[in-house]
């Protein structure tokens, strides 16, 4: 069974589905909890209970949408994983991102940051890579960080990316300079990108 994963890491879909269904359940749980035992105290449904539980069934509506958007993600294959895994080395990695806006939308299986070089894999044949590229520069930039963003569909040349990042890390992390947030003083630059990127992904 796949461990609890946060937003950034591999199984964050899997996880993530799993803890908005048990939460979409408690919500209308609750909910029908409460007009079943105000029916049963008060012999009709003409209650101010009733319109507690009806309240309730909103909150539960939104988050039964959310585990449907997430039911339509699905987590890397575990193989994959491990084969992208094994060629981290010393880059700064984020898993499972998925960006949105109003006509488009991208599923980024891995981003991997190396000074001002942002890379990622994009198996999902739904999710164009020139809108993820383009939409991950433009929010990025907004942040403050000039960084180029490339967007790739072949694993194999994925990895000889990473490889070649890792491969010439130190020249291309030498003489960048960073203020640090002082609400995440603890981030590098690169934490922060990761950290931005994952701001504005489902």
């Amino acid at each position: 069974m796949m461990k609890k994963a946060g937003k950034g890491q591999w199984g964050y879909f899997a996880s993530e589905r799993r803890r908005r269904i048990a939460m979409t359940c408690a919500i209308f749980g609750t909910a029908f909890l409460i007009l079943i035992t105000s029916f049963l105290y008060f012999k009709t449904k003409q209650n101010i209970m009733t319109v507690v539980a009806m309240v309730c069934m909103v909150p539960g509506a939104m988050s039964l949408v959310s585990v449907i958007m997430f039911a339509m993600r699905k987590s890397l294959p575990e193989e994959e994983y491990r084969a992208i895994h094994e060629h981290e080395g010393r880059l700064t990695v984020a898993y499972e991102l998925y960006f949105t806006s109003e006509n488009q939308n991208a599923l980024v299986d891995c981003l991997v940051i190396c000074g001002n070089e942002v890379v990622g894999y994009i198996s999902d044949g739904k999710s164009d890579p020139r809108f993820a590229a383009d939409h991950l520069t433009k929010m990025l930039r907004a942040d403050g960080f000039k960084v180029s963003v490339h967007m790739l569909t072949d694993r194999r040349k994925f990895l000889e990316r990473m490889d070649g990042l890792n491969e010439h890390a130190d020249e291309l992390r030498e003489g960048l300079s960073f203020r640090p947030d002082p609400a995440y003083e603890d981030y590098g630059r690169e934490d922060m990108i990761r950290h931005c990127a994952m701001q504005v992904a489902l």
